[in-house]
């Protein structure tokens, strides 16, 4: 059985306002947490599932060593050296083997959004210099730099810096940050691309199915109809329905649906907002419209489907109460 140290990410402090100009409002030491583990003896492992970490993504890079990261739904097991971006709402757990070496970040949302566009164009914001950064963030990613590459030696500076930025928090700790973290996103998806790109040799329609996804990933929010993605993605309504119908056996309004439904799902277990808020978050102007849209497909309302799993989750909890 091995021997596990469990830690805790501290828990984001209140805002401090302030009168320079110059200073961050909210300091970027509670926006974010880097962990260095450096050859531990035994395993180690975080948890993030509670309450005050929900509004957090994270990335790992192992760059020797293995991990395990627990998700709400399934595990991920990597290998060194490898590269996970996990988005808000995610990661339940993280735990590396004895003898690895690598980082964990912890970073708010809302940082990550200030600083890698908010995902209002299809091509990505000028803050990200046109690349999709807040898709790439909205994404669960496992990729692999080479072992030795200038890849790998750019995320480890990457991190590195961030980890250093945090520890002095001097002015404009923020910007810096932020930089970094625009960084390890743009390698994220130069790492992916190699991996779309031989995956979609081998799926008929593909391409365009992927095109889709991305879009949607940028704008299901807005409520766009299945003629905005087809014009969006140049192609007419009849090619993007083949696309999705071949590759998922779904027309494309029941895909489009789901992905509203799967965040509706994540923000209601895991948001302290209120349903209208939570409704007019996700592009709805009628929170009675989101309750009766919700309660069509999952069977119940918002409000009933949040006690339930929150109930569940505490049963959990109570059984899981000895886990370290």
């Amino acid at each position: 059985m091995p021997a596990y140290s469990t830690r805790y990410i501290p828990v984001s402090s209140p805002a401090r306002l302030t009168d320079n100009p110059f200073e961050d409002l909210l300091p970027v030491t509670a926006q974010a947490m880097i962990d260095r583990f450096d050859h531990p003896l035994s395993s180690q492992s975080w948890a993030m599932n509670d309450p005050g970490r929900r509004d957090r993504c994270y990335a790992v890079l192992m760059l020797s060593g293995h991990a395990q990261i627990g998700l709400r739904q399934g595990v991920i097991e990597c290998k060194a050296p490898a590269l996970v971006w996990l988005p808000l709402g995610e990661t339940q757990r993280f735990t590396v083997t004895a003898g690895s070496e690598g980082y964990l970040l912890s970073v708010a949302d809302d940082l990550v959004a200030r600083h890698c566009g908010d995902g209002g164009i299809a091509g990505g914001s000028p803050a990200s210099g046109g690349l999709p950064l807040r898709l790439a963030a909205d994404t669960v990613h496992n990729v692999s730099p080479s072992e030795g590459s200038e890849n790998l030696s750019l995320l480890a500076r990457s991190f590195e810096a961030i980890r250093a930025e945090l520890m002095q928090n001097a002015l404009g700790a923020s910007l810096v940050v932020g930089a970094h973290l625009q960084i390890i996103l743009t390698m994220v998806l130069r790492l992916a691309e190699s991996v779309m790109e031989q995956r979609d040799k081998h799926r008929p329609g593909s391409i365009t199915f992927q095109r889709f996804l991305q879009i949607l990933e940028l704008h299901f929010r807005e409520h766009w109809n299945v003629a905005d993605y087809a014009t969006a993605l140049g192609v007419s309504e009849r090619r993007l329905g083949s696309a999705v119908l071949r590759a998922t056996g779904k027309p494309p309004l029941t895909v489009i649906h789901e992905r509203v439904l799967r965040e509706a799902c994540m923000r209601l277990e895991q948001s302290p907002l209120g349903v209208a808020q939570i409704a007019y978050g996700l592009g709805f102007r009628d929170p009675a419209y989101f309750s009766r849209f919700f309660k069509r497909y999952m069977g119940e309302a918002p409000g009933g489907y949040r006690r339930l799993r929150r109930a569940a989750e505490r049963v959990r909890d109570d059984t899981f109460a000895a886990w370290p």
